[in-house]
């Protein structure tokens, strides 16, 4: 079993993250539909027990957790009844699968089987390694709530908008306040907070859009393109 202190996180690239999250969500989301159903994969398609656990967001400052055994998603009690938390619980779930996809073979070296345990694992690992194994997590739950081709859909349906309303010179002026206006729209088909959005527009480095000038005024805002990245 590896010592806490002596835990290192194995590099993986984020494109290759990202084929994982593709591949994922195809082999276990047929459906194609937005939101991921993450919650119904987990249970229904990978068989992991959620179970909900009381105060394990006060005790451990965090809503949920892969079980040291890979069986199950051990979720914040209150956070699982309240609807309020739906979109918050669809990240965690989507992170926690993440976990299981990627770092497999990390969980069966932790010296860990309880909640105190892991509450010590994230408080004496080292930073750097402990960041790149949340990273690498963050970064598969987003791929697989909020697909590419899905998000660049869903941004040239805004920027219509944003056309229409004669936004162009302040999305030159200011496009992260433009992003932010249009954030709630964006959201809403993929069942995630705005934060996540924000995120993922920026790791796939789709904002701002590109502008079409004519003697130096922004006349046309350039719709986005789908890529051959996965």
């Amino acid at each position: 079993m590896q010592e806490v202190s002596h835990f290192k996180c194995k590099y993986i690239d984020k494109k290759d993250i990202w084929q994982f999250a593709e591949e994922f969500r195809s082999k276990y989301w047929q459906e194609n539909i937005l939101p991921v159903d993450i919650e119904s994969i987990a249970e229904k398609r990978l068989k992991l027990n959620i179970e909900p656990k009381h105060d394990l967001l006060g005790e451990l400052d965090i809503d949920a957790y892969l079980r040291i055994d890979l069986t199950g998603i051990v979720v914040d009690h209150d956070c699982f009844m309240d609807e309020r938390f739906i979109n918050r619980l669809r990240f965690s779930y989507a992170h926690e699968v993440g976990h299981l996809i990627l770092h497999r073979d990390i969980y069966t070296q932790l010296p860990i089987s309880n909640p105190t345990e892991w509450k010590h694992f994230i408080l004496n690992v080292p930073d750097r390694e402990y960041g790149f194994f949340e990273y690498q997590a963050n970064e598969f739950a987003g791929r697989v709530l909020v697909p590419r081709d899905r998000l660049i859909k869903e941004l040239n349906r805004c920027l219509v908008i944003v056309k229409e309303i004669g936004m162009v010179d302040y999305l030159t002026a200011d496009p992260t306040a433009v992003l932010s206006s249009i954030g709630p729209t964006l959201c809403k088909p993929f069942g995630v907070s705005y934060q996540v959005i924000e995120r993922r527009v920026e790791r796939e480095e789709l904002w701002p859009p590109k502008i079409e000038y004519i003697n130096g005024v922004g006349t046309k805002i350039l719709d986005f393109e789908p890529s051959d990245e996965p």
